[in-house]
């Protein structure tokens, strides 16, 4: 895909188009209630418009369900129409229309919908209910792609008609695509399908796998909901050492969130891996609509190596923590991200743990404007 990006970069470039748009970050179908939670993140050049005929469209690849159709999802009620051109359409999960929007002041916009939580950037552009709430998971590809004056997608286009797992001459002829990320469950027995350049997959369906040959598939041991680029990747490099500066990608299963607002932690387990790469477990979600982290800003490294300490990890009864910096609040949150501990006498700086559960937990320190998150183990 960098050679079709490239493309269409030189395509819209003279007109004063968006050149450099991704995907930035995605988490769809989390655990618990998909809408409003699901999101988006779109990043290209701070201030620039969307080229025209722009969409980011999401791919059936179960096939058991016609693999390769792309979805609609519009939902027919209160008087609207699904269609792709009618004057009132219904919103459509699988098909978004990124044409002429003007992309936030720092390069990010940020698909949500009504009602959700969240902290978003105020310098992102935020498109609301510009899908019907429910975007599809696993197993699908999430394509960003311009259809170059060619129309506009359709839930009547099917982009694999042979079901192999290469998009058909027929769209890549007259389509750029731009990007891609894919979610694969093992609900299967007969084979899932991909068609994008980084997929996570569930182990039991990586074997029968039908994807593009350039892809990259991770396996992983839960189905993920999340992905994200790290840093200001744009390529689609993903291995497990995270770090190798030609790491594109991360993903995750993030576990549901019973707080409010929202925090998501992703996924972390003592037996098994549900981040890819494993070193980003534990670590929160929550630079919506701003820069992700890297390997060295993910837990804020020479601020902790420096200013903080963590002691002992794994620990059956206290957790101790030395700090240069003045401590704003110390908590503790399952993998649920649920807060089970606080410390509420911060001069102290020992927390509690003796009653907890054996197993993983996350620990989050605030300074400031400055958070760490730490996986800690009670034993």
């Amino acid at each position: 895909m960098k050679t079709k990006l490239l493309l269409i970069c030189l395509l819209t470039g003279f007109m004063g188009f968006a050149q450099n748009l991704v995907i930035s970050e995605i988490l769809v179908n989390p655990s618990g209630s998909d809408s409003p939670y699901e999101y988006i993140e779109l990043r290209g050049d701070a201030g620039a418009t969307i080229a025209a005929d722009t969409y980011l469209i999401q791919v059936e690849g179960d096939s058991g369900s016609n693999p390769g159709d792309i979805e609609s999802n519009g939902d027919a009620t209160n008087g609207c129409t699904v269609n792709n051109d009618g004057t009132t359409p219904c919103p459509q999960g699988g098909i978004i229309n990124l044409s002429g929007v003007t992309i936030g002041s720092n390069g990010y916009v940020v698909i949500l919908t009504t009602g959700h939580d969240y902290t978003v950037d105020p310098n992102a552009t935020i498109l609301f209910d510009v899908t019907d709430g429910d975007l599809e998971g696993q197993s699908h590809s999430f394509l960003l792609v311009n259809t170059n004056g060619n129309g506009a997608p359709s839930s009547s286009d099917d982009i694999d008609s042979d079901d192999d797992g290469e998009i058909d001459v027929a769209y890549t002829s007259i389509w750029t695509f731009i990007d891609g990320v894919a979610f694969i469950d093992d609900d299967s027995s007969t084979g899932e399908i991909a068609y994008a350049d980084v997929i996570f997959a569930e182990a039991a369906a990586v074997a029968a796998l039908k994807h593009p040959s350039s892809a990259t598939v991770i396996s992983t041991s839960t189905q993920y909901d999340y992905a994200a680029r790290i840093g200001n990747s744009t390529g689609s490099t993903i291995n497990n050492d995270a770090s190798i500066d030609a790491v594109d990608w991360v993903g995750g299963d993030v576990p549901s969130s019973t707080t409010s607002p929202r925090l998501w932690v992703m996924g972390s387990n003592s037996t098994s891996v549900r981040t890819h790469p494993e070193s980003w477990e534990g670590s929160e979600l929550n630079h919506i609509g701003s820069a992700n982290p890297t390997q060295s800003t993910l837990s804020s490294d020479s601020f902790v190596s420096t200013k903080i300490g963590v002691y002992p990890n794994p620990s059956n009864s206290f957790i101790n923590i030395s700090s240069e910096l003045d401590i704003s609040s110390i908590e503790i949150f399952n993998v649920l991200g649920k807060k089970v501990a606080a410390l509420s006498d911060l001069s102290n700086k020992s927390i509690d743990i003796s009653t907890l559960d054996k197993g993983i937990y996350i620990l989050k320190i605030s300074s400031g404007s400055s958070n760490l998150t730490k996986k800690i183990i009670k034993n």
